[in-house]
């Protein structure tokens, strides 16, 4: 069984111990990983897909708690969760790394033409040039139809250029009781988050869940979640610092999203 590395990045050594010279590559969240066993106490032994081809090597099993950032002590791999919501991760990673990690800007060739694939796939006329209109509802729309290729309950998430309209949509698709769609709407403290949700938070102006229910048309930002740990949970999403970047949501003590990023919804996957 496939697993997953679980933190931005992870080092691939050949030797199971911290050596500047046995570095072979670093791996990426969401990077499958066969665990092979035979590892040290402290390191797995795994095999994964480099660009030239299948290596065997070790990972740390656990990285280690940072203090200053306020970062715990966690697993670096994580076991796979339903095939539906592994396919919308995969998708979003895939943008990400599209993206160069983050790095790629909106206004530079050929990051731009990626957007404008964005604006095409939910219909509207634009090229990826038009760097003031935010892009980031179509990113999420354009994640969303990919994974419908393998999955096509996802071909009914509302395609939209606003999020509001699609977490309106999810609010209004549970509250008709519909199981054959890809999401429905909660408010934070009803659903704990896992990896394959969408979360939402409002933009500029503070909103409510109850906005959302009343309204799909106000500034807001949605995240595709990919990794969720006792603290906190990563998000994928566009025209995040001008890029597909990765954002970090804090949760609460109870294990539910905090509102302390403007989160206001929690889009719960239907799939599995």
């Amino acid at each position: 069984m496939a697993h997953f590395v679980d933190v931005e990045a992870l080092n691939f050594r050949s030797a199971p111990e911290v050596n500047p010279g046995n570095r072979k590559a670093v791996l990426h969240i969401g990077q499958a990983v066969e665990v092979l066993g035979g590892g040290a106490q402290e390191w797995h032994q795994v095999r994964v897909d480099l660009a030239d081809g299948p290596a065997d090597g070790f990972i740390a099993k656990v990285i280690a708690a940072q203090p200053v950032t306020g970062f715990l002590a966690r697993p670096s791999l994580r076991e796979p969760v339903s095939e539906a919501r592994e396919e919308l991760v995969a998708t979003a990673i895939a943008q990400w790394l599209r993206f160069s990690k983050g790095q790629g800007k909106e206004n530079v060739d050929p990051f731009f033409k990626f957007v404008g694939e964005m604006w095409k796939g939910i219909g509207i006329k634009l090229d990826g040039k038009d760097v003031d209109v935010p892009w980031s509802a179509a990113a999420i729309s354009f994640m969303a139809r990919k994974a419908s290729a393998r999955f096509p309950v996802y071909g009914k998430f509302k395609f939209a250029a606003a999020h509001s309209k699609y977490m309106h949509d999810s609010i209004m698709k549970r509250k008709s009781g519909s199981t054959d769609v890809p999401f429905w709407g909660f408010r934070l403290d009803e659903a704990l988050p896992e990896i394959g949700d969408i979360v939402g938070r409002w933009r500029e102006v503070p909103r409510t869940f109850q906005d959302a229910v009343v309204s799909d048309s106000f500034k807001s930002h949605t995240d595709i979640i990919i990794s969720v740990s006792p603290d906190y949970v990563l998000a994928i999403g566009g025209n995040i610092r001008n890029s597909v970047s990765i954002s970090r949501y804090p949760k609460t003590a109870s294990g539910h999203l905090s509102d302390a990023e403007g989160a206001i919804i929690l889009m719960v996957n239907q799939l599995g």
